[in-house]
């Protein structure tokens, strides 16, 4: 695991997982690419589609004169929806090392740029993919919220371990999300703005805390391993998460967007 990421798709829970983290997002990023002007005949570059879900909707609503990219290192998740939406392309691409086609209206991402090691060159690559007066919507966790919040000290103590683990392993940035603002700034983009939302979830809610729990699940062994956490710890925090009595809150989602000169 150490120097990549830990969640490739050659784990067979990490569909689910990115699948739970749809559906606690999606709407509102939709809300977003809505209000930003996304419509019929749009050209529009999803960056890391994960699972597919905002790209499948982006073609919906762009049909039928408009185009969606949709790019990720591993594609088979997406590969599976390209049949359904004629005006979605895939494109396996490395935005780590690789120039993206241009000319796009829209350009999205999201929990993507937290795990770049070099995140100004990345976005540049963004940037450079729009057209003048193409606008750039970002989004990027900041696990603040959990970090600090947590009624379970538990809780806390596993997420807080997990998160550093994952920092010491990967080039991750698990509070990006305070930094986005500035980094659009940088790049060069016009009329930046910014906001953040947070979901409150119950335990065992199918979206939200599957996304979580297996998020944690994932590093159990090393976390365990490592002495970063007791068994016991590890345990009552997934018990948190499998308990619809219990409250919980999403990592503070940040989305900030702007556009190209």
């Amino acid at each position: 695991m150490t120097g990549g990421y830990a969640y490739d798709h050659a784990w067979d829970e990490e569909l689910l997982r990115l699948r739970g983290l749809e559906l606690v997002l999606d709407p509102g990023t939709r809300d977003h690419l809505l209000r930003l002007g996304v419509r019929p005949g749009s050209r529009c570059l999803e960056i890391g589609a994960g699972a597919g879900a905002i790209a499948c909707w982006l073609a919906e609503q762009v049909a039928p004169n408009g185009i969606v990219v949709a790019t990720d290192l591993e594609t088979d998740f997406l590969e599976i929806e390209t049949s359904k939406h004629p005006n979605l392309q895939v494109l396996r691409h490395d935005l780590t090392a690789e120039d993206l086609p241009d000319g796009f209206d829209y350009v999205h991402a999201r929990y993507l740029l937290e795990w770049l090691p070099d995140k100004a060159p990345a976005l540049q690559r963004m940037v450079a993919a729009l057209r003048p007066g193409g606008v750039l919507l970002d989004e990027e966790p900041d696990f603040v919220t959990i970090f600090e919040t947590p009624e379970s000290s538990a809780m806390r103590h596993v997420m807080l371990a997990a998160m550093r683990y994952l920092e010491s392993t990967c080039p991750v940035d698990t509070q990006y999300g305070r930094r986005l603002h500035d980094d659009l700034i940088a790049a060069g983009l016009d009329d930046v703005q910014a906001e953040g939302r947070c979901t409150i979830v119950r335990g065992a809610s199918p979206p939200a805390a599957h996304f979580l729990r297996l998020t944690v699940e994932k590093l159990r062994e090393p976390l365990i391993a490592g002495k970063r956490v007791s068994e016991l710890e590890f345990d009552e925090a997934v018990s948190m998460l499998e308990d619809p009595t219990a409250s919980v809150m999403f990592p503070l989602t940040v989305a900030a967007w702007g556009r190209r000169s």
